[in-house]
């Protein structure tokens, strides 16, 4: 009976392990047969070419859509597939997916040599390790990659496979695929690329690194010229298109005079900008988009963003043209280049004595005048007492005092008079409060409520506008590759504080900036209207300013939430230094 069962035993196991490498290859199978091309975040990131414009008319980005991998009439160009298939798997069209005499070559070659000299990878099992798997040097990793191969192989032509390639091969310096290796290295379509560009482009895949153009251009142009002599001796070119690329002088893209803008968070944003305004028009393959940034502007923004405090501090800043609503400048970052969020848009931080004018505002509407007195004294309301910033009191005090010294007491007794309910509309009617919602507590009068910047700088912007709020937009106009006009932006307006509240605000925020908590921001000979804000801890440090017809909000803070040991007067100086480079006020 011992023995049946020890047999028993025996065999349970060989099945087990059977059955386990079974679900092992099913799995495997199933997943790469249902991948869908269409939901791979990086073959799917760009579906139309684009040209876009900044207000004045300079390129701020140019990038090819990626191929279509379904759409056989989309044609990959002849020059650019056999400077890959050349340079990197010379029997693409004749294996399956794995071939045998390449892997050969490649190990005697790399021991021959002592070192990792070739590789024998084929195209499809680096789209493999691209969409599937990773770079680690297993056994195992290695049995996948050829067995997912094979099912790519059976799956796809070879021309789709090919694309698959062509879109996701990382090529160094931030580029994802041919295209846009074509935009960071010439800031050129693919089709506007040359043949030496295209074979350059073709030798940075091995190794993007170290043939990188931008770290070693001698390196590049080597590599460039292999992979031109092989094209060559493999007959997609002629003797006299080899040398002529050979000759072809290396004109990178930082060498060119439009160069273009490196913030792909800006750019990002103006793509998801146009994807909302032709969602619902035709299947355009190329656009001109015409944005409503300044250039200049945005890269004096972004040298000055690095100016706030330590490494880790981030800074954001925007400006609106009140009486448009046009979006000129956007910092999102201190490196949008390498940086994934969005401080503008997504960011939702307390406003700290922003707000402030909110209250204020229900004050004017209510009839409450700027000289009418209120308690700036300690006291509670119920459990919540709360204490000026300061910690100095100033006793009975006027509207306009107790706004210059930025007083905490007196909005929430404004708050308390007028009634919550009151404030959160008004709020709302401003735009603020829907990123998070406002809720009937004491401490919102004071900024203890989030919102971002797009939000709390377009409020101010209207009270810049004569109490009228504008539609916002980072977009002027969107025409098709021939100019035919696609959507041009029409700005909405609507009107928020008639004429005599918005002058007493006005001079509420003129009155912060030239003797009260904003004199950081302060210009002689300038009317600036503005307000600093800051939350608990010196987390959030806000100042939002107008001057003349442009309204410009900056917020510096720490993404962990970190507490700092700078204040709103830190942001309050950056807002001068933008605004005084950008106008080229001289100042001390």
């Amino acid at each position: 009976m011992q023995k049946i069962k020890s047999k028993s035993f025996v065999l349970i196991i060989p099945i087990l392990i059977l059955s386990g490498i079974s679900f092992y290859i099913f799995n495997l199978i199933f997943t790469t047969l249902n991948f869908e091309v269409s939901k791979n975040k990086r073959s799917s990131a760009t579906k139309y070419s684009y040209i876009i414009y900044s207000s004045d008319n300079k390129i701020l980005s140019k990038l090819s859509r990626k191929f279509e991998i379904d759409n056989n009439k989309q044609k990959i160009p002849f020059f650019l597939k056999h400077s890959f298939i050349s340079a990197e798997d010379k029997r693409f069209y004749k294996h399956n997916g794995i071939d045998l005499k390449s892997i050969s070559r490649a190990l005697f070659q790399n021991i021959r040599s002592g070192y990792v000299k070739e590789g024998g990878s084929t195209i499809t099992q680096q789209v493999a390790r691209l969409l599937f798997l990773n770079n680690d040097l297993s056994i195992q990793r290695k049995l996948k990659e050829l067995f997912i191969s094979l099912i790519l192989e059976y799956r796809y032509e070879k021309n789709q496979i090919l694309k698959l390639y062509l879109n996701n091969i990382y090529l160094g310096s931030g580029a994802f695929g041919v295209n846009e290796a074509s935009q960071v290295y010439f800031g050129k379509f693919i089709e506007e690329l040359t043949l030496s560009e295209m074979a350059l482009i073709a030798g940075l895949a091995p190794a993007p690194s170290i043939y990188s153009p931008y770290q070693n251009i001698e390196l590049a142009i080597k590599n460039r010229n292999k992979v031109l002599e092989s094209m060559y001796i493999d007959g997609y070119i002629s003797l006299t298109n080899k040398n002529k690329a050979i000759k072809e002088k290396v004109n990178l893209n930082y060498q060119k005079a439009y160069s273009l803008l490196d913030d792909k968070l800006l750019i990002n944003f103006i793509l998801q900008e146009t994807d909302k305004k032709i969602e619902n028009k035709n299947d355009y393959k190329f656009l001109r988009i015409k944005s409503s940034i300044n250039k200049d502007w945005q890269e004096k923004a972004q040298k000055i963003s690095r100016y706030a405090g330590p490494k880790e501090l981030e800074f954001a800043l925007l400006s609106i043209e009140s009486n448009t609503g046009l979006i000129r400048t956007m910092i999102t970052s201190k490196n949008p280049s390498i940086n994934e969020y969005n401080r503008v848009t997504t960011s939702v931080r307390p406003l700290g004595s922003t707000f402030k004018i909110i209250p204020y505002a229900a004050a004017f509407i209510e009839g409450i005048k700027l000289r009418d007195k209120f308690e700036d004294l300690p006291r509670c309301w119920e459990s919540y007492c709360p204490k000026n910033f300061s910690e100095e009191y100033r006793g009975s005090i006027s509207l306009i005092e107790s706004f210059k010294s930025s007083s905490n007491i007196v909005p929430i007794s404004i708050t308390k008079k007028i009634g919550l309910k009151n404030i959160i509309n008004l709020a709302n009617s401003f735009g603020l409060g829907y990123e998070q919602k406002f809720e009937e507590f004491p401490s919102l009068a004071i900024g203890s409520y989030g919102d971002n910047l797009l939000n709390i700088t377009k409020a101010y912007s209207a009270i810049n506008n004569n109490g009228k709020i504008q539609s916002t937009s980072i977009l002027e106009k969107i025409e098709s590759f021939n100019k035919q006009p696609i959507w041009e932006n029409k700005s909405i307006s609507k009107k928020i504080l008639d004429l005599k509240v918005n002058k007493q605000i006005n001079k509420l925020l003129e009155k912060s900036v030239k003797e009260g908590t904003s004199k950081a921001a302060f210009i002689k000979g300038k009317k600036i209207y503005g307000k600093t804000g800051t939350s608990d801890g010196n987390k959030d440090l806000w100042f939002i300013g107008s001057l003349d017809n442009l309204t410009t909000g900056i917020w510096i803070g720490y993404d962990n939430n970190k507490e700092s040991e700078l204040s709103s007067g830190n942001a309050a100086y950056l807002w001068k230094k933008f605004i005084t480079e950008i106008y080229k006020i001289p100042i001390k």
